[in-house]
């Protein structure tokens, strides 16, 4: 077997972290990459309700701006509250992410339509779309994990008096559940019992050159 599993493998097979990390600091490191997804989901929302607001603007006058200043200011003020844990703004910029996932999914069925049509010049604009698509919906769903949500209004405390010798505990890096686990054991075929998804990486499990057990 190539490489040594227990110095790579330390939270669910997410590269980089160290055994003394704790699941707070998971946390924060999943909700800054969220915070971040939410203001560039919020910046294509705005983009968007502008160009609406230009279409409007010969039929309604000035009053076209709302059409774009009122998303702005609700999008900008929900994403300054989310990074800073405002109770409040957390299912709202589920939301967000939620309804730019659905716009990032049209998207990427309109270019397959014109891909399947002849138009291949449409495929990776295609396969961003389709790749942003998963991301945001991905992001919606860790709002639903309730590790995520108490990590989100409270500080997470690491129970480790509780692991066995040999055990640390991990967060599943698709669902973000809490597990124990003996990282000298795991292997690409190890899958969380909660979201049925892998526990280690198909890139780490590549590197190392692990093999399904």
């Amino acid at each position: 077997m190539a490489g040594n599993r227990g110095d790579d493998i330390v939270l669910a097979g997410s590269g980089g972290q160290r055994p003394s990390a704790t699941l707070s600091a998971l946390f924060d490191q999943t909700h800054r990459s969220t915070s971040l997804i939410l203001a560039i989901d919020s910046l294509i929302i705005v983009l968007i309700a502008w160009d609406f607001g230009s279409l409007a603007q010969s039929y309604f006058g000035r009053a076209a701006l709302l059409i774009w200043a009122v998303p702005l200011f609700v999008t900008t003020s929900i994403w300054f509250s989310y990074r800073s844990r405002r109770t409040w703004a957390y299912w709202p910029a589920a939301m967000i992410i939620g309804m730019a996932a659905v716009i990032f999914f049209l998207l990427f069925l309109i270019n397959l339509y014109n891909v399947i049509a002849g138009a291949v010049g449409g495929l990776l604009f295609m396969l961003i779309m389709g790749y942003a698509a998963f991301s945001s919906f991905q992001r919606v769903r860790y709002h639903f994990s309730p590790l995520y949500k108490q990590g989100y209004n409270t500080f997470i405390p690491t129970p480790e008096a509780d692991l066995e010798d040999g055990e640390m505990l991990a967060a599943c890096p698709t669902c973000m559940a809490v597990l124990a686990i003996r990282p000298d054991l795991l292997s690409p075929s190890d899958k969380c019992p909660h979201c049925k998804n892998p526990l280690v990486s198909e890139g780490l499990a590549r590197r190392h050159g692990w093999e399904e057990e």
